[in-house]
């Protein structure tokens, strides 16, 4: 009479390992090479994500497969265009895109980031207390009155978002936060080169690369937006 096993076939969590070879793959599509204590510590955010997510409203993807192309892999996207050691400003982070992934394959980058909402930020406290990141901190303060801060106002070399708010008004709230050498790099969907056409090129110099989404093969769009 044949032995029946007793083991029982546990299903992979949600952020196991199928879905860090999933982020890994699109970090390899993208050229960014993500070690096991990156996939870890991505692993690990989404985790914290989708719980926090269970009482507060901090993202409307929540499907972790979705989270793996839209939120992590995206945001990598990136890395590669950020001068090193720079001091880095997250406009309206919301659940730590592009901020938190970018910090992550990025440890020679000063982050800061920064929400309107305070229960965002408290999720973000959270996260970099739970992850052990450095050099990266959570602001809780609408952009407009930040800027009038010395401690931030003309301090960054670097001013990100991603789908924040329209390109035009997002390089106004932008602009006071750059130091004399400062850029400013949007993430837009496909439509982020028509998007370029409403900025001002005789105040900035305007260029944007393309790129399709990882795994999606969707239109991406980062602008980069550099005061004359």
């Amino acid at each position: 009479m044949p032995i029946m096993s007793s083991k029982k076939h546990i299903p992979d969590p949600p952020f196991g390992g199928a879905w860090k070879e999933m982020v890994k793959s699109g970090g390899d599509q993208l050229g960014i090479a993500l070690s096991p204590d990156h996939l870890g510590t991505m692993a690990r955010h989404g985790t914290e994500l989708l719980k926090w997510n269970r009482k507060f409203n901090i993202t409307s993807i929540t499907d972790p497969r979705e989270m793996a192309t839209k939120h992590f892999i995206d945001s990598l996207a990136i890395a590669p265009h950020i001068p090193e050691n720079a001091r880095v400003l997250d406009m309206g982070s919301g659940g730590g895109f592009p901020g938190v992934p970018l910090k992550v394959v990025r440890p020679d980058l000063e982050v800061v980031l920064v929400d309107a909402s305070r229960k965002r930020v408290s999720f973000l406290n959270r996260l970099v207390s739970l992850t052990g990141l450095k050099s990266i901190t959570a602001v809780h303060a609408r952009a407009e009155i930040l800027a009038k801060d010395p401690a931030f106002a003309g301090r960054f070399d670097v001013v990100t978002s991603r789908a924040f708010t329209a390109l035009d008004r997002f390089v106004v709230l932008a602009a006071p936060f750059l130091s004399p050498t400062g850029i400013i790099f949007a993430m837009k969907g496909r439509a982020g080169t028509e998007e370029a056409h409403a900025v001002s090129l005789s105040k900035y110099e305007v260029k944007t690369i393309s790129y399709l989404l990882p795994l999606e093969d969707h239109g991406r769009t980062i602008v980069s937006v550099k005061p004359l």
